[in-house]
């Protein structure tokens, strides 16, 4: 049996930002994101999601994002479209498809490698299959990959940016209402 949302609050729907991240931090409490998965209900997980995208965008951006919450990533496309941003996702997906198959969405040291051979033609990567791009193909895909990012960047803005509904939370005081 899955948790749901009115489990998770205890009578007490969310009213602000503040409440959404006790929410958040409630649920993060259970585990990693595969535990948490199998443990909620598919809504509550998608609002999950949601909320630390959300949030995480507000503070650092999608680079931020993609960088630093990696595990965040292979869920974000399916949120999207569940909340009906589907000119978000069709973007982000853009940009996540810059990334080579082999790349996996794990903070481990592949990883870091990639996001390093993203943001700047002098930073080393040790990962031979990244090593065989040439200089010309890396730089093109720094070029693709940061000007993906930006056209996603000045979409995201009106959705969650601060003047935005609610200060850009207003979808997910929607989806719990």
């Amino acid at each position: 049996m899955s948790i749901e949302m009115n489990e998770i609050w205890d009578g007490k729907i969310p009213a602000d930002e503040m409440d959404l991240a006790i929410l958040s931090d409630k649920i993060w409490e259970i585990g990693e994101l595969d535990v948490i998965r199998e443990k909620v209900s598919p809504e509550l997980f998608q609002l999950h999601i949601a909320i630390n995208t959300i949030g995480n965008w507000q503070c650092d951006g999608w680079d931020g994002i993609i960088a630093y919450q990696p595990h965040l990533v292979p869920y974000i496309s399916e949120m999207l479209v569940k909340f009906g941003l589907q000119d978000l996702q069709y973007a982000f997906d853009e940009v996540i498809a810059i990334f080579p198959d082999f790349i996996t969405f794990e903070d481990d040291s592949l990883y870091c490698d990639m996001i390093n051979f993203l943001h700047n033609m002098r930073l080393k990567v040790s990962d031979e299959r990244l090593n065989t791009y040439t200089q010309e193909e890396r730089q093109a895909m720094i070029k693709q990959y940061q000007e993906k990012l930006d056209q996603l960047e000045k979409i995201t803005g009106p959705h969650w940016g601060y003047g935005s509904p609610k200060e850009g939370w207003a979808m997910i005081f929607d989806y719990i209402q």
